[in-house]
């Protein structure tokens, strides 16, 4: 049985839930006074003063600089209407290493770096916290995480319900408390065996936290996660420990969304994920 990619992540995210709470590498660029005064000049007797270069100062700007025209930032054209839905996003830095897992009509995510072609006639354009922008034609259009509870329009696409394995194509269509079932059997299998769950997603322990193994499954895979990651934190909270993990669970599942922190080649990466 196919496992969709996000409940793939929600295994994932609330089995790994003992990472440490490794802070990424903050860079702060200070700018500042040099606290250097350019050397005064005294002035001869009967002879007229020397005229101050006016040019270093000028440049240091101490009291600011005229505002130039920069050129206007394009306009959103809104939410789009392209029948796509935002299944969770990766902020990375810079900016243009971020990706998105975006599903379209068939049920089926993907993970999308910023640039790549989501469809025919769009492409990631930029990846923020709760949405993403596509750039279609010539226009900017959002698309944004559904929010919970809210009626899902005709034509947007796959949502978590229709990810849900189905037993037979003529079984009724999945309740409304779907993601709730979902939840509840991943907590029974990560109970009953949780090294089972790990392996089979392709985990492993480490002194850092959990590391993503080279027999990561596809869905994994398709997540996002590439072999080598380290998971560090799962909502801010430390990861590693199994047993404590496991009482985790609820508490993560309950938020309504995963934060989660990987370490990649020496970079801090946050994954944020809907869980319902």
């Amino acid at each position: 049985m196919r496992v969709p990619p996000l409940l793939v992540w929600l295994a994932l995210a609330l089995t790994v839930i003992s990472l440490g709470a490794a802070a990424g590498p903050v860079v702060w660029r200070l700018a500042g006074e040099t606290g250097q005064r350019p050397p005064a000049t005294m002035a001869q007797p009967d002879q007229p003063a020397p005229r101050t270069d006016l040019g270093p100062v000028l440049a240091f700007a101490p009291f600011g600089s005229a505002a130039q025209p920069q050129a206007a930032a394009p306009e959103l054209a809104g939410e789009t209407a392209l029948g796509l839905t935002l299944l969770g996003v990766t902020i990375a830095t810079p900016a243009s290493a971020s990706r998105a897992i975006i599903a379209g009509a068939e049920p089926v995510a993907q993970s999308y770096a910023v640039g790549a072609a989501i469809t025919d006639a769009a492409l990631l354009h930029a990846v923020a916290a709760d949405h993403v922008v596509l750039r279609v034609g010539d226009r900017l259009e959002t698309l944004s995480f559904t929010k919970p509870g809210a009626a899902a329009p005709a034509t947007a696409g796959t949502d978590l319900r229709n990810l849900i394995p189905q037993q037979g194509a003529a079984a009724a269509p999945a309740p409304d408390n779907a993601p709730d079932a979902v939840i509840a059997r991943y907590r029974n299998a990560i109970q009953q065996d949780a090294q089972g769950v790990m392996d089979r997603l392709g985990l492993e322990i480490t002194d850092q936290g959990y590391r993503i193994t080279d027999q990561a499954s596809p869905g994994v895979r398709q997540a996002g996660f590439r072999p080598g990651d380290v998971v560090t934190t799962v909502n801010g909270q430390k990861v590693g420990d199994m047993a404590a993990d496991r009482g985790y669970f609820d508490e993560v599942a309950a938020s309504g969304r995963a934060r989660v922190e990987i370490q990649r080649d020496g970079q801090s990466i946050v994954m944020s994920f809907p869980l319902r």
